[in-house]
């Protein structure tokens, strides 16, 4: 029985119901506004609002193609979207919004209007939406083991190093596993008062889901694998039910069928087999958790296997949710990654709380002190593995992108011109540009991956344009760039046209002159220089 059901029976007065009813509303905001806290101290003690869009390849291309959105929302929807998005394609040329469902986009944009653009404001929507993944993951535990319990378990989820490492980027994982978390969470809510507005809320959350990421689909088929799996076969008829997914497809199947010819755009095209891929993501999904809280959960998974009277519809809908990410991004033909797995580790921490509370159930009728017992525990492991693991993951490292930017954007000789950006961080320095100009679009930026060569997504199929610096520097005379930013790389071995932009930058020093740089030769880190073209 829920322990909400439990506590309103020592209130049988209404104004007392209605009292207690507010004391836990204030108390679940209390305890997101904590997790929104919790992920804002780690982005801000690790340097995370200061740091360039390198922590993943896609980050960049998320912030662009939010802060597009915003420009064009800002420019009172003065054109046709998408002939606003090609125009503003050959400014900034690193989004995908079509490959990319448009929700994270939208939202974004809408929040870049309230508080502006930056890094720091993309940063709290990644902090909003890993908090929102904690929040529910409270309210599924506290219902089995009650507050304090629940808090833990969103502790815990917040600690674990996966977790940090994309709260500390614009990534959209976080959001669409917020979505999913949420459908699970209405669909219980429907499942205990199946009426049209629990129906239409859950509906909205998977829907939402799926047009924040593809790979968040899984959860619109929860509701009627729930049904089935719980026997609530007189659900299936309900018209509350199928208005479930009438608000999906109303919601999604537009724009399913708009980009349906981008169905295969950024999957490879020799995807590992299925049976790797089975034993690379369990082993992930276990490896996310520190060994301590591994142990801990196993052994919480492992009480509920011998203990099925522990079994409820809360557990089934956890599973089901769990086993369907699973199932999708197994089936997938894309390469195992583990941020994919962000919602299966929050479901292995609520069912791992449930086994636990089922298997001390026999302490806890032994008065008040057995009863404080689980709690305390569950705080103490928790404050421990907060303390060892808050902060602690993997970093990419820094460049002075941002500076380099500031100083082309302070010099107004350089407004609005044709820029080649440094070619192995193509996404981080366009990103850059897109917060320091201040009148989008404005600079051309080009990708040498693109003016000079050709490839696929995953850099399939290379090739390049030329075959000499000679030829590139001809085809440059043609066709002018006015600025070249450039960084010393100490990688080997580097592709074709990088090499022979490197060439070309040494054999032609009177057409390419240096004019800013920074750091030393040493450092390849921190060595850039900008060189601009003086037509000869």
């Amino acid at each position: 029985m829920d322990q909400a059901v439990k506590e309103d029976r020592h209130f049988p007065v209404p104004w007392m119901q209605k009292a207690f009813a507010g004391r836990k509303a204030l108390s679940s905001v209390l305890v997101a506004v904590a997790f929104l806290l919790l992920c804002l101290y780690v982005q801000g003690s690790t340097g995370a609002w200061v740091a360039s869009f390198d922590s993943y390849p896609d980050e960049a291309g998320h912030f662009v193609g939010a802060v597009m959105v915003h420009d064009y929302l800002a420019s009172g929807l003065s054109s046709n979207p998408s002939h606003f998005a090609r125009q503003y394609y050959n400014h900034y040329p690193f989004f995908a919004i079509g490959y990319w469902p448009p929700l994270f986009y939208i939202l974004t944009g809408l929040w870049f209007l309230a508080v502006g653009v930056g890094r720091f404001q993309a940063l709290l929507v990644s902090a909003a939406a890993a908090a929102g993944m904690a929040w529910m993951l409270y309210g599924l535990v506290r219902k089995r083991a009650g507050a304090v319990a629940g808090f833990c378990a969103g502790i815990l989820f917040l600690s674990l190093p996966e977790v940090q490492r994309w709260v500390c980027a614009v990534m959209v994982d976080e959001m669409v596993g917020f979505f999913c978390l949420a459908a699970a969470v209405l669909l219980l809510r429907y499942l205990d008062e199946p009426n049209f507005r629990n129906a239409i809320y859950c509906g909205l959350c998977c829907a939402f889901a799926t047009l924040t990421k593809y790979s968040g689909a899984y959860v619109c088929v929860l509701p009627l694998a729930a049904c089935i799996c719980l026997r609530r076969f007189s659900l299936l008829r309900k018209p509350s039910f199928l208005a479930q997914y009438l608000v999906m497809v109303l919601l999604v199947g537009p724009w399913a069928l708009w980009t349906a010819k981008l169905e295969a755009v950024g999957l490879p095209r020799m995807p590992p087999p299925i049976g790797r891929r089975v034993g690379r993501y369990l082993m992930d999904l276990f490896r996310i958790f520190p060994p301590v809280l591994v142990a801990i959960v196993i052994l919480g998974l492992l009480a509920l296997i011998i203990m099925p009277r522990a079994w409820r519809e809360d557990l089934v809908v956890i599973s089901l949710l769990c086993a369907g990410c699973l199932v999708f991004v197994i089936l997938a033909p894309v390469a195992p990654e583990s941020r994919y797995l962000l919602v299966p580790c929050a479901g292995l921490l609520a069912l791992s709380f449930a086994g636990w509370v089922a298997a001390l159930e026999p302490l806890t009728r032994r008065g008040p002190m057995g009863a404080r017992a689980v709690p305390a525990l569950a705080a103490i492991l928790t404050l421990c593995i907060a303390a060892a693991y808050l902060r602690n993951y993997e970093r990419p490292p820094e460049y002075q992108i941002r500076s380099v930017v500031e100083a082309i954007v302070r010099d107004p000789a350089w407004a609005d011109k044709r820029i080649i950006v440094a070619p192995d961080l193509e996404g981080p320095m366009i990103a850059e540009f897109a917060i320091e100009d201040r009148h989008r679009p404005g600079y051309q930026l080009l990708r040498p991956s693109k003016l000079f060569a050709e490839q696929g997504w995953f850099g399939e199929g290379y090739m390049s344009h030329f075959q000499s610096s000679d030829e590139m520097m001809a085809y440059l005379r043609l066709n002018p760039v006015d600025l070249i930013v450039w960084r010393l790389q100490s990688r080997t071995p580097r592709k074709v046209h990088i090499r022979y932009m490197d060439q070309m930058l040494s054999h032609y020093p009177l057409a390419w002159q240096k004019v800013v740089s920074f750091g030393s030769a040493s450092g390849a880190l921190s060595s850039w220089m900008v060189y601009k073209f003086v037509p000869q």
